[in-house]
């Protein structure tokens, strides 16, 4: 088990057993109210729905709560990171999938692990550092996303993050949990000193902080665009600061010019009497969630209870098969011819559905042939995925967006400049390099995209109306998480607030099957055992966020793990 994923493994233990005692998550709902914003924390939900008051849409809520939870929760999202936004445009009956994930620079190695002399690094020396950094996407995908479909001036949407990184914001618990649990000290990140004492010892829960560094940032953003962080000045100060370490960043200052965002056909598949759409690769997220609704639709004869060890069984070998996939045929298809269609056919989902035994598990599943595979790849070894965040806005015109961001793991890279972080998305390619003769689809290449767990999806009705939309935080497990909530909603009726606070099931750990510590899903730990699953009861720390249309409005919930909120008016 790598370094940095076990301690993951214990912070999240202490954060869900803390989410545990918190009780299920707080519905927004206002009947009768079109517009509704759901973020990872109330000061950014806030700063969306000033946006909505003042005449934006979704893009512009979007962009307002992106900036502020830069700002209050660094650990996890922010401009130095990546984002992958779904956004319908009700005008115009369009929906687009953005991608502003991060990117290899233009001069790699074979491996995040392999240095500049061939040699192989321990992961631990380069999960973290400006090694780990990838070109940031999530500010030019944003601005990508404003030309084309924003309200609001640009500079407009500065303004609450500007004004709360001056006047100062309290100290998160869900912060300061993440540094203490994660073992991040000052004397290896100095850059992260905003957040510690003279004593070295992070901030109390409540502390104010300000961030004078980021509204200077964003200041000149949003006179600047994209320039005022990328460009000159900002550019040199990035490059300066990931060049510190024994290993340092391989990006330039040419990455930063050269990156684009690309906007990319969303996948959408059947389940029930629903058309669910998502993000297509680089993410395998959204592969994932589409095989998977369509098989247990398949198998599950309409009884999908999450309380049966039987159908939860189903469930958790239809994730074993969608892994085994992923792990073979997806990566940046820039790269690699992906057989995305050939993943997500209904006749595909029905047929590796049919392999499932009800009564014993599959250990080592095997990928299957979908149609349009044509080159023999090897399999990625999946190493932990965390930080991200899920923002998820609707808007009075009709327009829905949602958005999963993310800095990589918790304080991505950990260096802190111009008031946030670099992220570490490097660490989601496969961490070693391929043999000689090999092709896998996730290895790292020049300016490649690495594979995210990332999923956001929006939900059309038969008459092609949206009617729920939503994503998760949470790594590797995001898939499962993901199947789950949607599950709850589209076949079992839940409301977002029930979907979200639902204890996990997750199959991303190799070998084992994770039930989630402190919830109702520990009850069927024994059952499973008892279908040969080898069940590990632990943490699933998820960031949930949904929204639903019913006759009166809008409603929404945030996931109670992570202490977000959604709220409408």
């Amino acid at each position: 088990m790598k370094f940095r994923f076990a301690i993951r493994i214990a912070a999240a233990l202490v954060l869900a057993l803390a989410a545990a005692c918190a009780g299920p998550s707080r519905e927004a709902q206002a009947p009768g109210a079109p517009r509704i914003v759901q973020t990872a924390h109330p000061l950014a939900t806030r700063a969306a729905l000033d946006m909505l008051d003042r005449g934006g849409n979704a893009i512009d809520a979007m962009i307002a709560a992106q900036m502020v939870l830069g700002l209050v929760e660094p650990q996890f999202s922010g401009i130095g990171g990546g984002s992958y936004l779904l956004y319908w445009d009700a005008r115009s009956r369009k929906l687009v999938a953005l991608d502003g994930l991060a990117a290899a620079p233009a001069h790699t190695t074979a491996s995040l692990r392999t240095d500049v002399d061939g040699k192989l690094l321990p992961y631990a020396e380069v999960s973290a550092g400006g090694r780990s950094f990838g070109v940031p996407g999530t500010l030019p995908v944003l601005a990508m996303a404003h030309r084309r479909y924003g309200k609001l001036p640009w500079h407009v949407l500065f303004e609450p993050a500007i004004r709360i990184a001056e006047a100062g914001f309290p100290m998160p618990k869900l912060l300061r949990q993440i540094i203490l649990l994660d073992h991040v000290d000052p004397r290896a990140s100095p850059t992260l000193a905003l957040y510690f004492g003279a004593d070295g010892a992070p901030l109390p829960e409540g502390t104010i902080i300000r961030n004078p560094a980021y509204a200077a940032t964003l200041r000149r953003i949003a006179a600047r665009g994209v320039d005022g962080m990328l460009g000159r000045g900002g550019a040199e100060r990035i490059l300066e600061a990931a060049r510190q370490g024994p290993h340092p960043t391989l990006v330039t200052a040419e990455d930063f010019l050269t990156y684009e965002p690309v906007e990319r056909p969303p996948i959408c598949a059947p389940f029930l009497a629903y058309r669910v759409c998502t993000t297509p690769p680089p993410s395998y997220g959204g592969i994932s969630l589409l095989q998977e609704l369509q098989m247990l639709e398949a198998r599950a004869d309409g009884h999908f209870d999450f309380r049966d060890a039987r159908f939860v069984h189903l469930f958790l070998e239809a994730g074993k098969l969608a892994r085994a996939d992923r792990s073979l045929w997806v990566g940046d298809p820039a790269f690699t011819a992906v057989p995305t269609a050939g993943l997500i056919a209904s006749g595909y989902a029905r047929a590796r559905a049919a392999g499932i035994d009800p009564d014993a598990t599959n250990a080592h599943p095997r990928a299957g042939a979908p149609s349009g595979a044509v080159t023999s790849l090897a399999p990625t070894v999946e190493d932990a995925m965390g930080g991200t965040s899920q923002l998820t806005a609707a808007d009075a015109a009709g327009d829905v967006a949602a958005m999963t961001s993310t800095i990589n793991l918790g304080f991505g890279a950990r260096i802190m400049v111009d008031g946030f972080v670099l992220n570490d998305v490097l660490t989601n390619f496969a961490s070693v390099a391929p043999k000689p003769g090999e092709r896998a689809a996730n290895a790292m290449a020049p300016r490649k995209r690495p594979y995210t767990s990332t999923a956001p999806a929006i939900v059309f009705d038969a008459s092609g109306r949206p009617i729920a939309a939503g994503g998760s935080a949470g790594g590797g497990p995001i898939p499962d998480y993901l199947v789950q909530a949607w599950i709850e909603m589209l076949a079992n009726g839940a409301t977002p607030a029930r979907a979200v606070s639902r204890g996990h099931f997750s199959t991303f750990t190799p070998g084992k099957i994770v039930v989630e510590q402190g919830t109702k899903a520990q009850a069927l730990a024994a059952p499973l055992r008892a279908l040969g699953h080898d069940v590990v009861v632990g943490p699933l720390l998820s960031g949930l966020g949904l929204i639903a249309r019913t006759p009166s409005g809008w409603i929404g919930a945030s996931d109670p793990r992570r202490g977000g909120n959604a709220a409408s008016n």
